[in-house]
């Protein structure tokens, strides 16, 4: 029989290690970070959480503001296409729209690190996939958008016609 452990974020630390997962602490916030997904084109972040209740895995995903409706209008397809995980779109004041991508573990009565191991990696294939699909999609800002500015560059003209 296995032993069910209760992960701390050191043990989770230590299964990312094993199962060939690069992850490491940031100084703005408590969750390990997936290198493998943080250096991929279109991801703003990618993040593994240890929380009381279990592990919460989580990717933010930059759309192109030109994609937000569509990705709305899409996001039940998208929702069924994917069960694993909780799709939804945040919009925030100060910052680029996101497809955010979480994936949840209870832990509280323990896992092992088979059950670990099946978990994430079933996660990080399945957040792979969905980026697949919004980069087809077009739905991903992947540098090729030009940026709008406030400020009109030197020596622009504006014609209103």
């Amino acid at each position: 029989m296995h032993d069910l452990l209760v992960p701390d974020i050191a043990l989770v630390e230590k299964w990312l290690g094993e199962a060939g997962y690069e992850s490491y602490i940031c100084d703005q916030c408590s969750g390990l970070h997936i290198s493998a997904l943080q250096s991929s084109e279109g991801v703003l972040d990618s993040r593994l959480f240890v929380e009381p209740w279990g592990l919460m895995f989580t990717t933010e995903l930059d759309l192109r503001t030109s994609a937000v409706l569509a990705v709305s209008a899409d996001m039940p397809r998208l929702n069924m296409s994917f069960p694993t995980l909780k799709l939804f779109v945040n919009t925030p004041d100060e910052a680029t729209p996101m497809l955010m991508a979480s994936s949840s573990l209870l832990t509280t009565q323990g896992v092992t690190v088979a059950q670990f191991h099946e978990y994430f990696g079933v996660a990080m294939e399945t957040v792979r996939q969905l980026m697949q699909e919004c980069q087809q999609m077009q739905f991903l800002y992947l540098g090729e958008e030009p940026l709008l500015s406030a400020e009109p560059e030197e020596g622009a003209k504006h014609s209103y016609h």
